[in-house]
């Protein structure tokens, strides 16, 4: 079975320091890969190149079999890759029904003409865009919050909102950078639950950024490990962790020779 996401020889400069170094990866559909390593590893170099928000110097991304290095971030949202990150990009003085409606692609009410000229098509996508940010929003248990300030939410809230937003989209793939940091150990359960459930029911693949080693046991399979901008093994959870290897990169935070 072919990969969805497909990463090959991934290298990206900066300076004389070289953040990922021949990185090479998969992501099977419908899976929940993990990728863990000390901090400086590559781990959110590697994301923003998969992502388009850094082109790489090196290497090769392909998503569904389509080669799509470098692509800009909004050609990989209509691709159907979706990046969130470590800390939410909500809009606080907006309602957290409104910041999904805001993720809802190829509007026509945002072309101002069509206000006055088509009115009523706009008034139907409308309708139909908040019936699905309702939607996404039960499958979130944010639905008794969907006319809620986003500023309000707490800090777990608003990584369930960023999930919700990045649901809006009908990906195919979701980066998740860092969901379970700075949550309580309760949401993380929840949160974990929702991307297990979302996987089962929609198909859906991830590839998690993530220091809270349990999140990523209860979770994750395959599991990545980065150090020093190259793949230092993949595996399960366990089998990683207990790679002597990683245990030194993790201690260290560089890789072993």
């Amino acid at each position: 079975m072919e990969a969805l996401l497909q990463v090959r020889d991934l290298d990206k400069h900066f300076g004389g320091l070289r953040a990922c170094d021949r990185a090479t990866f998969d992501v099977e559909q419908g899976k929940i890969a993990g990728m863990i390593g000390p901090n400086g590893a590559g781990k959110t170099t590697a994301f923003n190149c998969v992502a388009g928000f850094l082109k790489p110097d090196g290497g090769e991304v392909f998503f569904a079999g389509e080669d799509v290095t470098g692509l800009p971030p909004h050609r990989m949202f209509d691709k159907g890759l979706v990046r969130t990150f470590q800390i939410p990009q909500e809009l606080d003085t907006m309602t957290v029904l409104e910041n999904l409606m805001l993720a809802g692609e190829r509007q026509s009410g945002e072309a101002v003409w069509r206000n006055w000229l088509v009115p009523w098509k706009v008034r139907e996508e409308e309708q139909r865009l908040e019936a699905r940010a309702h939607e996404v929003l039960e499958q979130t248990q944010l639905g008794h919050q969907a006319y809620l300030r986003a500023g309000a939410l707490s800090g777990g809230q608003r990584k369930l909102l960023e999930l919700a937003r990045a649901l809006m989209a009908e990906p195919r793939m979701i980066l998740l950078d860092e969901p379970g940091a700075g949550v309580n150990p309760a949401l993380v359960r929840r949160l974990a639950q929702h991307i297990r459930e979302l996987s089962e029911r929609l198909g859906l693949s991830f590839l998690i950024i993530e220091h809270n080693l349990d999140f990523v046991r209860q979770l994750c399979d395959p599991v990545i490990v980065m150090a020093q901008g190259q793949v230092l093994d993949v595996g399960s959870a366990d089998d990683v962790l207990s790679n002597p290897e990683v245990q030194a990169a993790y201690l260290s935070g560089q890789r072993t020779t």
